[in-house]
């Protein structure tokens, strides 16, 4: 499977509106869903608060110049919200998943849905 098979099957038709994985050794894109891409400069704020999960809740996490407020961060999984969407990011091995959601889909069932597709990419090696 392709790493944007990865976004459009794993992230997008299960309701993301609009995912990225990113690289984890230096946040370039592996992959986005179509329109969306994460900027350098968020890339490499994503990166730190990876390595400093106290910096993601002291500064929130911003995606397309959203800014969102850190719910739970951690060296696996930072949760942010903003309104009635949010945003999951997923650091796998090498991989670092990006996934927006809006109120279509419940913040429980996109943490679930990102987090699935981490696990699997850890045990695959990724």
């Amino acid at each position: 499977m392709t790493w944007q098979s990865y976004v459009d099957t794993n992230l997008i038709q299960p309701g993301f509106i609009s995912a990225q994985i990113l690289s984890s050794a230096d946040g370039c894109s592996w992959a986005n869903s179509n329109g969306f891409s994460v900027s350098a400069t968020e890339a490499q704020h994503i990166l730190s608060c990876f390595k400093d999960s106290n910096k993601a809740s002291a500064m929130g996490i911003t995606i397309n110049n959203v800014k969102n407020f850190v719910l739970k961060a951690d060296e696996k999984s930072i949760y942010a919200k903003k309104d009635k969407g949010g945003v999951i990011l997923v650091k796998t091995n090498q991989t670092i998943l990006v996934a927006i959601y809006n109120s279509n889909l419940q913040p429980g069932a996109a943490a679930n849905i990102c987090e699935a597709l981490g696990d699997y990419l850890r045990e695959q090696g990724f």
